[in-house]
């Protein structure tokens, strides 16, 4: 009988013909002492990506699954589709245009979590390339010590770029469905969602080393931040989101989630109504925080946070908007 796998690498692949062969080499380079699968799914793209993985798959190891969809099923459902074939206790989730620069990176993140229980996820750093996988000279707003915590988050870091995650496969997913069954929203960026999961779930571990390359192309890209436009759906989204935050907090009954979820909100519900792009309504939003008991803290999040990353970028350091 096969070992079950102890780690499941899932591949969403959308109009990578140029990258997917890097992003595939640095998976099968891993040296690991434990057995793993790695699902990758091609969602019918129309640039050839499914000819260069035919070309691919005799020299992988039969650790690799290919689907190449004959159908175009959008990310979501891409995704999706690939978290119900998952089967390992251990869940990556890799973009087909990311790859890994460092062999050992899997063998001492499934370690890391093994040996420390309390942890729900572990993040490395990363290096941002362009469409030439060499450095464009961007820094990623990543954490900066070992420990993430609901500060960062609120502050607008990240424990890490999506891609460079390893985080226990049946909590995350039971996590992520509970949340989006509760959503107000009908679209934010799933890495912001996940930190904020990971962090009421346990301790969330940021290795300070740069294991993975995250591909950023503006330009021409398929990406959300190559296609995302900041107007009132945008404003109404992350209002929302903010609000799916607060009752997730709730929820679980984490004080200390449920004061960043708050900030969190308060300070885009004030950014936005006071923002010509937004139908969001400033009276509106006053009336709701003056019915929070740390009502003062809550209105001073939008200059908390303006100034800590207005100095972060007099500073030089990385800031996510």
């Amino acid at each position: 009988m096969e070992e079950k796998p102890l780690v499941s690498i899932v591949v969403s692949v959308y109009n990578h013909a140029r990258y997917i062969e890097e992003c595939l080499r640095g998976i099968a380079a891993q040296t690991v002492d434990f057995p793993i699968e790695v699902l990758v799914a091609d969602d019918c793209s129309p640039d050839g990506t499914a000819d260069v993985l035919r070309a691919l798959e005799p020299e992988l190891p039969n650790t690799f699954t290919l689907i190449l969809r004959e159908q175009n099923l959008g990310a979501v459902k891409n995704g999706e589709d690939l978290y119900a074939r998952a089967t390992g206790k251990y869940l990556v989730d890799l973009e087909g245009d990311d790859f890994w620069t460092y062999e050992g990176k899997l063998q001492a993140q499934v370690e890391f979590l093994e040996g420390n229980p309390e942890y729900s996820a572990v993040y490395t750093r990363c290096t941002v390339v362009g469409a030439d996988s060499k450095p464009n000279g961007e820094e990623y707003p990543q954490c900066s010590h070992d420990e993430y915590t609901f500060k960062d988050y609120f502050y607008s870091c990240l424990p890490g770029q999506s891609g460079t995650l390893v985080c226990r496969r049946e909590q995350y997913v039971s996590m992520r469905e509970e949340f989006m069954g509760m959503r107000t929203y009908e679209f934010y960026p799933g890495d912001r969602r996940n930190a904020f999961l990971f962090l009421v779930a346990g301790k969330v571990r940021c290795i300070q080393e740069n294991w993975s390359a995250y591909r950023h192309v503006t330009s021409g890209g398929s990406s959300y931040s190559s296609t995302v436009a900041l107007d009132d759906a945008y404003a109404l989204n992350e209002v929302r989101f903010g609000e799916t935050l607060v009752a997730y907090a709730q929820l679980r009954g984490d004080e200390e989630a449920v004061k960043a979820a708050k900030k969190t909100y308060y300070r885009t519900y004030l950014k936005w109504a006071c923002d010509g792009r937004s139908s969001l309504k400033l009276g509106a939003c006053l009336r709701e925080l003056m019915g929070e008991r740390n009502r003062l803290s809550y209105l001073a999040s939008p200059v908390q946070w303006y100034a800590v990353l207005g100095t972060r970028m007099l500073m030089g350091k990385p800031v996510d908007l």
